[in-house]
């Protein structure tokens, strides 16, 4: 079956990627995902996503999804994921103690 989405790390996201890996920073989430995305890369190892899968303990759902986010949301979203919003209601302050 051909790529939808295929995976090209130019030459400045493949030594962070490969950082990330090789130093464990950050959660086992990134360091995963900085994985798999040096495994898929088509200019590196370019290994399959069942092998990719198998390898890291992980479905090959998960790899697809990887390399989608790679190619649609960027590198950084890829590795850290989507900055998280604020509270969507307001803090009421009553006194003594703070409620929503």
């Amino acid at each position: 079956m051909k790529k939808k989405y295929i995976v090209r790390l130019t030459d400045a996201e493949r030594p962070n990627a490969a950082g990330r890996d090789q130093e464990a920073k950050g959660s086992s989430l990134k360091v995963r995902r900085a994985q798999v995305l040096l495994k898929a890369d088509a200019d590196g190892p370019a290994w399959t996503d069942q092998r990719i899968a198998e390898a890291f303990g992980c479905r090959t759902k998960t790899v697809e999804n990887i390399r989608q986010r790679l190619v649609t949301e960027g590198f950084e979203v890829t590795l850290d994921g989507k900055p998280r919003g604020g509270s969507s209601s307001e803090l009421i302050l009553d006194g003594d103690r703070k409620r929503r």
